[in-house]
């Protein structure tokens, strides 16, 4: 009788910790797609309406073709782009060794990630780059990528309404 009311003690106790660990498992689900969108119509939106513009969309494409653009020529050449994904790929590294520890180590880590962590443009990926590539010459230059990134958003706007909000989020849109 005592080894039993041991054995129900310890099972009881074990469910009750996996309750516990339950939502630290649920915060990291995968977002949704309307989260998703959210998080992005939050980023992009510079006036604040709730929705993202075409201009809004090419001014922060814009900005993140300045960031990728390295030697500042006006062309992203597959080297520039393969150095800005490199180093994403060693703050996240960086990231993935620091994210359990505490205080500098962890905050440094978080900034580097934050800092590398490669923007959204069009063309990130090789065959990406290659495809958006259209004169051949081996580099993006704006033109290319603000074509690219129109086409992007005419993607996104699934309603066709000019603007990228909540409704080209939904399930049905």
């Amino acid at each position: 009788m005592r080894n039993r009311t041991l054995i129900l003690g310890v099972t009881a106790l074990a469910v009750a910790a996996t309750g516990m660990a339950a939502p630290s498992f649920a915060a990291r689900e995968k977002l949704t797609p309307e989260q998703r969108g959210e998080r992005m119509i939050e980023r992009l939106d510079t006036n604040k309406d709730q929705k993202v513009s075409l201009d809004e969309f090419q001014a922060r494409i814009t900005d993140n073709f300045r960031t990728f653009d390295a030697n500042g020529d006006g062309q992203i050449s597959t080297e520039e782009m393969k150095v800005k994904r490199e180093a994403f790929r060693e703050a996240h590294k960086a990231w993935r060794e620091a994210k359990d520890k505490t205080g500098a180590e962890r905050e440094t880590a978080l900034a580097k990630l934050k800092e590398a962590h490669p923007a959204m443009l069009p063309g990130l990926r090789p065959k990406a780059f290659k495809r958006i590539d259209t004169d051949g010459n081996g580099s993006l230059s704006t033109s290319e990528v603000s074509s690219a990134a129109e086409t992007m958003f005419k993607r996104r706007d699934k309603n066709g309404d000019g603007v990228i909000d909540a409704a080209d989020f939904t399930r049905a849109g």
